[in-house]
């Protein structure tokens, strides 16, 4: 529901609270006229604006939480979690953080169920927040085309369709460690629309994912997916990797949601290594939709999500977010005359960017997940 809708449900004290906190209403003393200050208050979006500057960091976080997350109704967890999740060694707690966005109308109590009550966040003041978000650190940063710029934009769902067509056709062995042979490595990739190198014998290397140690990036993705989904089987006591009755029919049957669940999988493997891979991803979708932007500056904003992971940096994991949004098809990825690199949201890339929350999506089972750096 919009916010003037959310006002007529609140009960009268809420909106005396509310009033308070803005310094408005002082003289209504009837809900409607509450409801009446409140939306004149903050109607213009110089008002919004305001609002947004004397937010304390911790009360921003939070903020950007709760306008990314398009879900509609949240329990008291879920926004006790997006409080946790928006402390930095600040006084404030996670119910501080609720009884603010309480109070300046952030979120309402909303449907109560078994033992709990859920919350909503007002569709037309997520959208605004949203535009001046956007305003805010976009600015005049937006840049011009790039003569040459790299999109994989459906490339990954048809080099599945490839990968798992190849394994109708011809027998794949397995080495001890479960991998695929380095010379059938090659044959398969040189199927693919991006051809990549196997994976050097020597040095170590580390990434997310079952096989991440066995196989270059890009393809490391698409089997890991392929496996999740039991498209491939891995035979060890045979040393084959055989397609599934289930990879069989995609082969037949290949619609067109596959890059969309790749996406969705993709989210759920990261989570773990980037904890806040939805809402930087929706940060990128943001500010790259409809323009080249400077990934140095996308890097700025969304620093404060990155934290260090074993061998990997903020920077680190920026760096392989948006590896794996192009290789997705998400972006495009250029390079100014400069040398700087910048990136845009394709088409598909935004559409499954903001139909997709990401923040309610679990990790995936610890068999998907084991952090590999071997070699």
């Amino acid at each position: 529901m919009n916010f003037a809708d959310l006002l007529t449900y609140a009960d009268i004290d809420h909106l005396k609270r509310m009033a308070s906190h803005y310094g408005c209403g002082r003289e209504s003393h009837s809900k409607n006229g509450l409801i009446t200050s409140l939306l004149y208050h903050l109607g213009g979006s110089s008002r919004l604006q305001g609002e947004l500057d004397s937010l304390t960091p911790a009360q921003f976080r939070f903020l950007q939480q709760l306008c990314f997350d398009s879900r509609q109704l949240f329990s008291r967890e879920d926004l006790l979690s997006k409080g946790r999740a928006a402390i930095d060694d600040e006084e404030e707690t996670p119910r501080d953080l609720l009884i603010i966005g309480l109070r300046k109308g952030w979120v309402f109590p909303d449907v109560t169920g078994r033992n709990r009550t859920l919350f909503e966040v007002p569709e037309d003041l997520r959208q605004r927040y949203l535009r001046l978000f956007a305003q805010m650190y976009r600015g005049q940063k937006e840049v011009s085309e790039p003569a040459v710029y790299r999109n994989e934009e459906g490339l990954l769902a048809e080099d599945l369709h490839s990968f798992l067509l190849f394994l109708a056709q011809q027998e794949v062995r397995l080495t001890r460690e479960g991998a695929i042979y380095r010379q059938q490595q090659r044959q398969i990739l040189k199927t693919l629309h991006v051809e990549e190198e196997p994976v050097e014998g020597k040095g170590w290397r580390f990434g997310f994912g079952r096989r991440y140690h066995q196989y270059p990036d890009r393809f490391s993705l698409l089997y890991d997916y392929a496996y999740y989904k039991g498209y491939i089987l891995e035979e060890e006591t045979e040393g084959v990797l055989r397609l599934s009755a289930l990879g069989l029919g995609k082969i037949h049957n290949n619609d067109g949601d596959e890059g969309r669940e790749m996406y969705r999988f993709w989210l759920r493997l990261y989570r773990k290594p980037i904890p806040r891979i939805a809402l930087i991803v929706k940060w990128i979708d943001l500010l790259a939709e409809g323009g080249w932007y400077l990934s140095r500056e996308v890097e700025k904003v969304v620093g404060d999500w990155l934290d260090s992971y074993y061998y990997e940096t903020g920077e680190d994991l920026f760096k392989r977010t948006l590896k794996l949004m192009l290789h997705l098809g998400l972006i495009r990825i250029g390079e100014t005359p400069s040398g700087e690199q910048v990136v845009r949201m394709n088409v598909t890339g935004h559409r499954w960017v903001s139909g997709v929350s990401g923040f309610a999506d679990k990790e995936l089972d610890v068999k998907y997940l084991e952090v590999q750096s071997r070699r």
